[in-house]
């Protein structure tokens, strides 16, 4: 079956969190999306500490992601790559996920991913990569791969950027040098509707360490960044929202789906949809 349309998730759940309304209504207007997910990988579950194994458990991870992709119709593509939780070295607590390298050498499956998105921008497909908002380091590996095609290629009109899920704090929007440059108004921000969920994601921005995007990658910021937000219907919102309900082992974390959908509500009004993000050249900065 032909792609027509590709979303590249970090993790099992990324891609549906951050843009599954869109996929929703691709699929719903007959075209073809796959969402190929990068790290779904990890070590023996009985090698994990018993209160990590929820983030471990890929058998129930790729169900939960078999069973969310079904709601959307979208099918799926893992690449077995490992987390960088599972690799070595390990990494000294759980929020050093947050800390990104030195240098970029220090990113161990960057080959690996920018050559599964080169492959899609070969085959003429239509390809949504994270922006990397919330310094994740799988995140901003993801990103990092797709903006280096994007420069060696210029592949402008077949690459689009699309906010992770963690640019619904605005401590983590205030940290990218692109989701920044579009904020909510005060008082707007989705963690008004589920202050768990805003307080979680702070969190994730006090953690937050090493170089960012544009530090690797400096040519990133001197592209014209615009923004398209994909809008969001009842039915494209209510879809998305019943997919992400099947992720339970990991919006768990988040007080479940009872204070996620409120909080992702709230993040679509204020935002006015799924933010898209394009890079072309641009005056230099």
């Amino acid at each position: 079956m032909t792609t027509d349309i590709a979303v590249v998730s970090p993790h099992l759940d990324d891609g549906v969190l951050s843009i599954g309304g869109l996929i929703g209504r691709e699929i719903a207007a007959g075209r073809a999306v796959e969402v190929v997910t990068c790290f779904t990988a990890g070590p023996p579950l009985d090698t994990v500490p018993p209160g990590r194994r929820v983030f471990a458990d890929y058998k129930a991870r790729r169900a939960e992601d078999e069973r969310a992709l079904g709601v959307l119709g979208a099918s799926h593509r893992w690449l077995d790559l490992r987390e960088r939780t599972w690799r070595d070295p390990p990494l000294p607590r759980p929020m050093h996920a947050f800390r990104t390298p030195p240098r970029l050498e220090g990113f161990a499956e960057l080959r690996a991913v920018r050559a599964a998105i080169g492959d899609l921008l070969d085959r003429d497909v239509l390809v949504y990569a994270p922006l990397g908002v919330g310094n994740h380091v799988d995140h901003v590996e993801v990103a990092l791969a797709a903006l280096q095609e994007l420069l060696e290629r210029g592949a402008l009109a077949r690459l689009r950027f699309y906010e992770d899920s963690y640019a619904m704090s605005g401590a983590c929007r205030r940290q990218h040098f692109v989701a920044r440059r579009r904020m909510w108004r005060r008082f707007g921000a989705p963690a008004w509707a589920s202050p768990r969920v805003g307080a979680l994601l702070r969190v994730v921005a006090l953690a937050a360490r090493g170089p960012g995007i544009d530090d690797y990658v400096p040519e990133a910021a001197r592209l014209d960044w615009t923004c398209e937000p994909a809008p969001m219907s009842t039915t494209d919102e209510e879809r998305k929202l019943v997919a992400v309900g099947e992720y339970g082992s990991q919006i768990k974390t988040f007080g479940g789906i009872g204070r996620v959908r409120p909080f992702l509500r709230r993040g679509h009004r204020v935002l006015g949809g799924e933010p898209i993000w394009t890079g072309r050249p641009g005056s230099q900065r």
